[in-house]
């Protein structure tokens, strides 16, 4: 993963030290990102003198640090950089007043080069953990950060600060989800190559496969969801009771409580607190279940038996995967690097559930039951009021949790300051708190309120800016909804689709759908770009927008209270909980512009104390869309924009999205002639198809996997870039290393279904698992399971044989394909053998009265079979077919003399490889038949050439040379076949 060169201007620290530490902590954050991915989340260009510089906010619009990729400078011409597109020049803090001071660059030898790991932005209270986490022997930290208060940054650098201390040297970084899996090995990349080398990030679930030597469980709850949702449908209304109002909510408490809390028997703690937050098998009953939650007997009777009958479903696999991965840490197979730990990081912990979180303290216990002597350090963030995962979070208990695995008191931090939205947006996220007011406080965040502060540490809603400062509020839009957009009208679905396509062309701006029911609309519309800028909350957490619309916030927050005020059980608060979360992440994603689309008197805005805020206004419809279509934005700050979303959008699995936007960033890119921001598209439009390719390989679909791969492949070569073809074939390899394990695991099922006599099934999964082989040309995986097919194949095409007519009707397809395996094998004469066998059964009937010439060819078939296996010494096994069909052909001879020699010559050549007892009683049978038809003198009086051959052949096979000798002399033709062989036997 290739870093940037960060190059600073000797006039930089000048602009900056007069300025609020704030800023410059900003500024620095915003250069180590340049130095890491080469762009900001935000940016702003210029015109005139200073085109082509690009400008990130680092204090509302107020002020801006500036830089430049050196391809795009006067300078290019005079530096010898192989690639000066991944050289980044940063010169100064400038407020926008400064905006059109010409920056003149003269020589490169103005700048000096900034090593990334000498940048460190955190603030104070962030620095704090590090402090406490690298002094003490066994440390364990909860940090709690609300929303833009720079939980990810302070661990980040906490990983960084614990890889430099003496005693750290095998640090798991482990979050939810695989977009800041890529954050975080972005930033340990450009921190040198012995800090990557301690380090492993892994998502939760890579984890978890890890632990159990197995591919990593594929879990996307929410997607999982969808399913849950017509699974309930399909059932009957009385099992559901009022559960089936809330299939979300349902979800969650089956995910997060019944089966995430639900631990091993032979999981225990030694503090009998904690042990009652979890059920295992032999504790968990349906009253205890409705004890915990509040519920009503009847609700938790019918969850509880709804449960138990998941368990044998595909549902919650993720969390039966972590009940059998918490016996396993203390098995002694983990990996030598998990056993060796000295520190876990855990980002985004109220994503997990509780028996997630318990497989992280397990991995802890072990390691301190292994090397007490060794320093260990465990540090956990995340943001209760965040919780849109279904996972059943409480800071409480997890915390609980944790104490009595650790024995040890966590250090309790809590980020309070607002770093990313305006003052008045953070007052209003502030001000969703007042939502939990109507929840019973067992059901409410752990905190009673959390409100922020400002660097003075008091907090927003009593604070005023510093007298001088300007103002850095952002702008709260109220935008009521034209009629026609409320009654699902075709003119309403004509304007969400005209909103849409605004929104959707410049980056920067999304559309919160809280009742999720717009994409609908806008399929019925023909809108093919409302996927790109609308989302529902689960699909927009932990990103954020500079202008974001909400729809449905005040239906959402009345039917929210209604369900809170409720009379009755338990239940609909739960719901209730879920709506005020959801509405809470909703209002946190603006870092400029929020607009509600509701009117003005809405009781939700009232609830959010909406008219004590600076910078609100009411905007009518028309205004928005002015609004909206008049913003302007350069090329450039609409590339970096679209560059931005793109990773969004692919982490969010939306991949034909992502690359219309990517292309548009392209064009856009190559119109302005900007080497470095086409170079940087085209290398994010190839990595999109790498993953998705991981996308599938994850949900265990190889074949899209190696197909996107390949067409990444096509793309790196032509792009000529060697890093991202080395990241393609290493893919490459991965998927190869996947099919390798499919193919080994595919052959031990085989094995096994073999070993319990079933062949047709050890034959069906080895041949089905061929599908696996036309995902990549691999002669040794090909091999595996020829191998494997061709012998349960072999043995089961035996045991049709055995069965009769109606299972020997599927011998000719069965050969057919072990001939085609063995010639794969380059076994040329076993598969001539399987092509005869395969022949010869859909040649000739089964077990049917056979005419002359089926019986004929079925012996040629016999004589073709001999003469391939006759001189490859083969055991007896490989003549069953032979036997089988010289007796099925003795059968069938009756009268017909004409074909006794063919017979009894395959019969004699039989017996000359193998034994073959039945052959004496056979020709004596024959002899017998021809002598009552033709008299007891036949051989010396017949003049038949046929029964001629066949009197020769039984005399020397009786041991009388001189009557061979003398029918012999009867016969025509002249040193035919069977005096061959007589004269051989005397």
């Amino acid at each position: 993963m290739p870093s940037f060169r960060l190059l600073k201007h000797q006039q930089y620290d000048n602009s900056a030290e007069r300025l609020p530490s704030s800023i410059q902590r900003k500024a620095t954050w915003s250069q180590v990102l340049l130095g890491t991915r080469g762009r900001t989340p935000s940016v702003k260009t210029t015109t005139g003198y200073n085109a082509r510089w690009r400008r990130t906010p680092v204090q509302g619009f107020h002020y801006y640090l500036w830089w430049i990729p050196l391809s795009e400078t006067n300078l290019v011409s005079a530096t010898e950089s192989a690639e000066p597109g991944r050289t980044i020049l940063v010169h100064s803090i400038r407020h926008h007043d400064e905006t059109d001071e010409p920056i003149i660059l003269h020589s490169l030898d103005e700048f000096e080069e900034v090593p990334i790991t000498s940048l460190d932005p955190r603030f104070d209270e962030q620095r704090a953990v590090g402090d406490r986490l690298t002094h003490d022997q066994l440390s364990l930290a909860t940090i709690k950060g609300l929303p833009g208060s720079g939980k990810t940054i302070s661990l980040f650098y906490l990983v960084r600060d614990l890889a430099g201390y003496l005693g750290h040297q095998r640090i798991l970084y482990v979050t939810y989800t695989s977009r800041l899996k890529r954050a975080a090995r972005e930033f340990l990349a450009v921190q040198g190559d012995l800090l990557d080398q301690q380090i492993r990030v892994r998502t939760f679930n890579e984890l978890v496969g890890e632990v159990l030597n197995e591919p990593a469980p594929y879990v996307d709850p929410f997607g999982d969801l969808a399913d849950f949702a017509r699974y309930l449908d399909l059932q009957n209304p009385s099992s559901l009771g009022a559960w089936r109002k809330f299939p979300a909510t349902l979800y969650t408490e089956l995910r997060g409580y019944l089966f995430g809390r639900t631990f091993p028997e032979s999981f225990h703690l030694p503090d009998k607190a904690a042990e009652r937050l979890l059920f295992n098998d032999i504790n968990l009953t349906a009253a205890r279940y409705a004890a915990t939650r509040e519920l009503s007997a009847q609700d938790a009777d019918l969850a509880f038996k709804l449960a138990d009958r998941l368990r044998s479903t595909p549902f919650f696999t993720d969390q039966r995967a972590v009940t059998r991965a918490l016996p396993a840490v203390n098995s002694g197979r983990l990996p030598p690097w998990l056993r060796e730990i000295d520190a876990l990081i855990i980002d985004e912990v109220q994503d997990m559930t509780m028996l997630q979180i318990a497989l992280i303290g397990e991995l802890a216990r072990v390691r301190l039951r292994r090397r007490p002597d060794l320093p260990l350090a465990v540090a956990l963030a995340g943001d209760e009021s965040q919780v849109v995962q279904p996972s059943g979070f409480e800071w409480g208990a997890a915390k609980d949790l944790m104490r009595a695995m650790l024995g040890v008191n966590p250090a309790e931090f809590e980020y309070r300051h607002q770093r990313r939205a305006p003052r008045n947006l953070a007052r209003l996220i502030d001000n969703a708190w007042n939502f939990y007011s109507y929840l019973p406080k067992t059901l409410r965040p752990s905190a009673n309120r959390q409100t922020f502060i400002d660097d003075a540490g008091v907090e927003l809603a009593h604070s005023k800016p510093p007298p001088g400062s300007e103002d850095d509020n952002g702008r709260l839009l109220i935008c009521p909804l034209p009629e026609e957009m409320r009654d699902g009208s075709e003119a309403g679905r004509v304007r969400w689709a005209e909103l849409a396509g605004e929104l959707a062309s410049l980056p920067g701006r999304a559309l919160i759908d809280l009742t999720e029911d717009l994409l609908p609309v806008l399929a019925t519309a023909g809108d093919d770009k409302g996927d790109e800028a609308i989302f529902v909350v689960r699909e927009i957490k932990g990103l954020e927008r500079g202008t974001v619309l909400l729809y449905g916030l005040n239906a959402v927050y009345e039917a929210a209270v209604r369900l809170a005020e409720g009379a009755g059980d338990n239940l609909p608060r739960l719901e209730a909980r879920r709506l005020f979360d959801e509405m809470r992440v909703a209002l946190s994603r603006a870092t400029d512009k929020l607009i509600i689309l509701e009117s003005p008197d809405a009781p939700v805005l009232t609830e959010l104390q909406v008219d004590q805020l600076e910078g609100r206004f009411v905007i009518g419809w028309d205004s928005l869309l002015d609004m909206l279509r008049t913003e302007e934005m350069s090329e450039i700050e609409v590339v970096e924009g679209y560059l931005d979303e793109v990773d969004d959008l692919v982490e969010r699995g939306r991949w034909e999205q992502a690359r219309r936007r990517n292309r548009r960033a392209y064009d856009f890119a190559m119109q302005l002639s900007d080497s470095a921001l086409a170079v940087d598209a085209q290398e994010q439009y190839i990595r999109t198809f790498l993953a998705e390719a991981e996308d599938f390989v994850q949900r265990d679909q190889l074949h899209e996997a190696y197909v996107l791969n390949r067409q990444g492949f096509d793309l790196a070569e032509a792009h000529g870039d060697p890093e991202v073809i080395a990241d393609v074939d290493e893919q490459l390899q991965s998927i190869r290393n996947a099919v390798e394990r499919k193919v080994d695991a595919v052959v031990g099922m085989a094995r096994t279904a073999a070993g319990r006599n079933d062949l047709a099934l050890a034959y069906s999964i080895a041949q089905g698992a061929t599908d696996l082989l036309s995902i990549m040309h691999d002669p040794a995986l090909q091999a595996k399971l020829d191998e494997a097919m061709v012998e349960y194949g072999w043995q089961w095409g035996i045991q049709l044989l055995e069965q009769g007519k109606d299972a020997a009707d599927r011998l000719p397809e069965l050969f057919k394909g072990l001939a085609d395996a063995m010639l794969r094998q380059s076994d040329r004469d076993g598969s001539q053998v399987a092509q005869i066998i395969a022949e010869r059964y859909r040649s000739v009937p089964l077990h049917a009265e056979l005419a002359p010439a089926h019986i004929s060819k079925l012996i040629r078939y016999i004589d073709h079979y001999l003469e391939v296996v006759a001189p490859l010494n083969l055991e007896a096994a490989a003549f069953v077919f032979v036997e089988e069909w010289l007796e099925e052909a003795f059968d069938q001879l009756d009268g017909h003399t004409e074909l006794y020699y063919d017979w009894a010559l395959m019969g004699q050549t039989y017996a000359a490889l193998t034994d073959y007892p039945p052959l004496d009683e056979r020709l004596w049978d024959l002899e017998n038949r021809v002598e009552l038809s033709a008299g007891p003198a036949w051989k010396a009086t017949t003049t038949d050439e046929h029964l001629l051959k066949f009197a020769a052949f039984s005399a020397a096979y009786n041991d009388s040379p001189a009557l061979a000798r003398q029918v012999r002399n009867q016969t025509q033709t002249d040193r035919s076949p069977v005096l061959y062989w007589t004269h051989f036997r005397m």
